[in-house]
């Protein structure tokens, strides 16, 4: 059968073969031939929403072809997750995603409506957003080992704020808690922004906040830096030093942001979207903003998101269930 298939194949004139194989490489080669929408799991103007305009509208440019964006806020990024889950697998529907939907989630959610390993193929990473662990300036503590020391001394009579239960802003405290022995007291608050007033206000003792508005507040004398949750230390605090640099060299990173698209993605598809992504990396205009919103560059392979959802499943996963932590 398969020598009179191929007998077949060798009969058909190479003029038609060729213009066969030139029809499907003209198909892939005009993707995107229509508008692509990108999916935002906040409302508009939050920091996921600066993130994916960013990229959308470089995109845009690049493709000359409209990249619209789409908010779909709620449910802890269940419901943007959720819908693009569902859409058609052609490569015109793109979600920002990060670690708190992709690693978080299912392990928050018994019933979660998707599951990013079935659901997603990754197209790239895009940026991680690094943290400042920040003390109140009534509490006398100036560094690490001071609120170690004092979180030691009297367990439990430290509180610690955060964006809401389950937030990064919640779970790098708790894992920062576990690595050191410190006994603190959980106090959520509806978003950052309100966690670090309560700080401000010596409600609250100390909060791990995103680096571009914990920095502010810092310089401004309003809380005392105590340690960057990043690669490297940020410009904006220049005396401030790393978890890694204060022994804790391999803590996860907790504010990572990747694109990803509905599961059968056309590669050629996903491939074209990886390296406009790896272009908005290079751009001097992409990188005066992501410098100036103190963002980490994350440029990457498809496969890497799925590398690191895994990763950080394993590493987060724990620490969810050992809190009892569920929002069900």
């Amino acid at each position: 059968m398969l020598r009179t298939l191929l007998g077949r194949i060798s009969r058909v004139p190479i003029g038609i073969a060729c213009l066969l194989f030139a029809g499907i490489s003209a198909s892939a080669a005009a993707y995107p031939d229509k508008p692509i929408k990108l999916v935002v799991p906040q409302a508009a103007g939050g920091g996921t929403d600066v993130i994916g305009r960013l990229w959308a509208d470089y995109l845009a440019r690049q493709l000359k072809m409209p990249v619209v964006v789409e908010n779909r806020p709620g449910a802890n990024g269940i419901l943007a997750s959720s819908y693009v889950a569902k859409q058609p697998a052609d490569g015109y529907t793109v979600l920002v995603s990060g670690v708190s939907y992709l690693a978080f989630n299912p392990h928050m959610y018994k019933n979660m409506p998707y599951q990013p390993a079935r659901d997603f193929d990754g197209v790239s990473l895009l940026v991680n957003t690094p943290f400042l662990l920040v003390a109140g300036t009534q509490t006398g503590i100036r560094s690490l080992d001071e609120l170690a020391a004092r979180a030691k001394a009297e367990p439990e009579s430290l509180n610690f704020a955060s964006a809401g239960k389950g937030n990064s802003t919640h779970l790098v405290v708790e894992m920062l808690a576990q690595k050191t022995g410190m006994k603190l007291t959980h106090v959520p608050y509806n978003g950052a922004a309100a966690g670090l007033t309560s700080v401000m206000a010596n409600q609250t003792q100390m909060m791990a906040d995103v680096l571009n508005t914990g920095a502010v507040q810092a310089n401004a004398g309003k809380v005392v830096p105590l340690a960057v949750v990043g690669s490297k230390r940020a410009a904006s605090v220049p005396d401030v030093p790393t978890l890694a640099e204060l022994g804790f060299k391999d803590f996860p990173m907790p504010g990572w942001y990747a694109l990803v698209a509905p599961k059968g993605t056309p590669p050629q598809a996903v491939a074209r979207l990886n390296a406009e992504t790896r272009r908005f990396f290079d751009d001097p205009a992409v990188k005066a903003r992501l410098q100036e919103l103190q963002l980490e560059p994350l440029p990457s392979s498809p496969e890497t998101v799925a590398e690191w959802t895994a990763r950080d499943s394993a590493t987060w996963g724990p620490l969810i269930r050992q809190l009892g932590l569920s929002n069900d």
